[in-house]
């Protein structure tokens, strides 16, 4: 059974995933009624559902305006500058939009997180996921979803050069890669929104928590 007409807020528009997540809700538009589409950039909107507003205005809202949200934030220490430029977009600004969201009346938030992650990881990018997925578990929303990527496979706007070295290495070592390595296997960013989407909009009957890897992201 599905959720009629739903209004969606979606985080994180303009990267990888996100843009999936727009291509795949334009062309099935009969899942929503409105997507609302806070960005620091400018966005194209392809259907009049699609509402597109600064994130200092979507910071402002006060009523209820959407049952589902999606929130697609990411960075690499490159792009920002620093470790703590990182944590701040990777911890801080998705906790801060799972709030808001909730705030505004999202029920079922799905949020993509990377594989691996672990509040007591080792590396500072892992780390930084993992005590993402530990505070944004604690606000207590009816169900939440973190997927849990290994390396994303699409056209970015702005290629990242380590991440086209790895997916090319991991498309030559991926058929062995079997057990717990699977999970290791690169990803469509089309199936993870995909997976987002059909799950947020399916009532769901397990644990309000689903963590989401390889296999989940692939076979739905």
């Amino acid at each position: 059974m599905t959720i009629t007409k739903p209004n969606i807020i979606l985080a994180g528009g303009t990267g990888l995933i996100g843009q999936a997540v727009i291509d795949y809700l334009a062309q099935h538009l009969e899942l929503i009624d409105t997507l609302y589409l806070p960005t620091r950039s400018p966005i194209h909107a392809q259907d009049s559902r699609f509402i597109a507003l600064s994130n200092e205005a979507f910071f402002t809202l006060e009523e209820p305006i959407a049952e589902l949200g999606i929130i697609c934030l990411g960075t690499t220490k490159k792009q920002a500058g620093s470790a703590q430029a990182l944590y701040r977009i990777d911890h801080d600004l998705v906790l801060k939009f799972a709030k808001q969201m909730q705030a505004l009346g999202v029920r079922k938030l799905a949020v993509v997180s990377s594989f691996g992650a672990n509040p007591n990881s080792l590396s500072h990018y892992l780390k930084c996921k993992g005590e993402m997925e530990r505070d944004v578990s604690q606000l207590g929303f009816e169900q939440l979803i973190f997927a849990r990527p290994g390396p994303l496979v699409g056209a970015r706007s702005t290629p990242r050069r380590d991440e086209i070295m790895v997916q090319k290495l991991l498309k030559v070592v991926s058929p062995i890669m079997l057990g717990p390595l699977k999970n290791l296997r690169p990803v469509q960013a089309d199936d993870v929104a995909k997976y987002l989407i059909q799950s947020l909009c399916q009532e769901s009957h397990t644990s309000n928590t689903t963590i989401a890897h390889y296999r989940q992201l692939t076979n739905f």
